[in-house]
């Protein structure tokens, strides 16, 4: 089958985990980078108006842009994570926290590309126009709604409301009415105050025709996964991509995921049969029967977004996809362990490292992967059924 159901140790890890988040966590609102980014878009605001004299918008304008050719090593017309650090440094803003730079970037980076553009730049500076985590109001709201769509719908809750909006969709245009907008939202479950329906029309009617651009409603309320999250989804991927060419067949994703390490399974959300038919409606959108590494990057921006706890989310990546790894109650709990009876006599408890999709009864296959880690002289292996 392709529904894999592992050891029930990991599930008790994974559930302990899960409820580290104590039930009362959104009594006393949380400081959060991004209110810590709004001081230093203040402070920079500040430094471009001392650099110039307090001089007016124009020549404030003609300072940002000197500083954003230079800071554009690569002549690429936009300035990376990194040279946008070296330009805040250079300009004596560097020694705020790495993580509140980074959340000032990505509020400048409005299409999300992982670059800010001159345009931007000063789009971001000025609050021309304002990204929707410039301001504390939208932040809330979108917390709002991220919080009761992670209760209601689980972690795939964001990507069913996206696949609802496109339903919607009948133009095909990506924009869709606000009372459409509240349907799809209602139907995840979730419940919007007046003043927040005006948020979001304030930020997502681009072109102020009264309708809603549903994709950047949706990037904005999923938010970009950290640095960290990103490598190890990457790191799944390669699991996965066997041949390395980023592509990996619907056929052998199905045929690997562990459905029993799902937090929603883990919870008692759903069935490991419900789980599975979830997952698998989520992919292959193109209905090419592939997967591509964009695809299964932007899976897990929907995931992450309904998890806080970043050393959650490895054990839930590591697990999952069977990824050798972590440390404590965060290590990697899924792969098959072994007992290893030597030649000798001795004998060990080894973990297979790449055991996805490995068949717990293939005992040669077993045996060859144990080869590969370096463990010779094998008299017998035992499984955990037989231990």
């Amino acid at each position: 089958s392709a529904i894999h159901c592992r050891t029930s140790a990991s599930i008790t890890k994974m559930a302990t985990l899960y409820e580290m988040e104590p039930d009362d966590r959104h009594r006393f609102p949380k400081v959060t980078d991004d209110d810590k980014a709004d001081h230093l878009q203040k402070l920079l605001r500040n430094r471009f108006e001392v650099l110039t004299g307090y001089a007016d918008m124009k020549k404030q304008t003609a300072e940002i842009e000197k500083r954003f050719k230079y800071y554009d090593i690569n002549n690429s017309g936009t300035l990376d994570f990194a040279e946008f650090d070296a330009a805040l440094t250079e300009m004596n803003l560097g020694d705020a926290p790495k993580s509140e730079i980074r959340a000032l970037f990505d509020r400048y980076d409005a299409n999300g590309d992982e670059a800010v553009s001159y345009t931007e730049l000063i789009n971001g500076v000025f609050e021309v126009q304002p990204h929707p985590l410039a301001q504390k109001e939208s932040r809330r709201m979108l917390e709002n709604i991220r919080a009761q769509i992670a209760k209601r719908g689980g972690l795939n809750g964001i990507r069913s409301l996206g696949r609802s909006f496109r339903i919607m969709d009948d133009s095909g245009n990506g924009k869709i009415e606000p009372e459409e907008l509240l349907y799809g939202l209602r139907d995840q479950g979730v419940e919007v105050e007046r003043n927040e329906v005006e948020q979001i029309m304030l930020h997502f009617d681009k072109d102020g025709d009264g309708n809603v651009v549903f994709d950047e409603f949706l990037r904005a309320l999923r938010g970009k996964m950290n640095q960290r999250r990103k490598n190890l989804v990457k790191l799944a991927f390669g699991q996965l991509d066997k041949t390395g060419d980023g592509v990996v067949t619907m056929e052998d994703l199905m045929g690997i995921y562990d459905v029993s390490e799902n937090p929603d399974v883990i919870n008692g959300i759903l069935t490991p049969d419900q789980a599975f038919q979830e997952f698998a409606k989520v992919w292959d959108r193109d209905r090419s029967g592939s997967v591509h590494l964009d695809e299964f990057i932007e899976y897990y921006q929907d995931v992450s977004a309904s998890i806080d706890n970043d050393d959650y989310f490895e054990l839930m990546i590591r697990n999952a996809w069977h990824i050798s790894g972590g440390e404590g109650q965060f290590e990697n709990t899924a792969n098959l362990r072994v007992l290893v009876i030597h030649d000798d006599g001795s004998q060990e408890v080894v973990e297979i490292q790449d055991d996805l999709g490995l068949d717990v009864n293939d005992f040669p296959a077993i045996r060859k992967k144990l080869f590969m880690q370096g463990v010779k002289n094998i008299k017998k292996v035992e499984v955990a059924s037989a231990m």
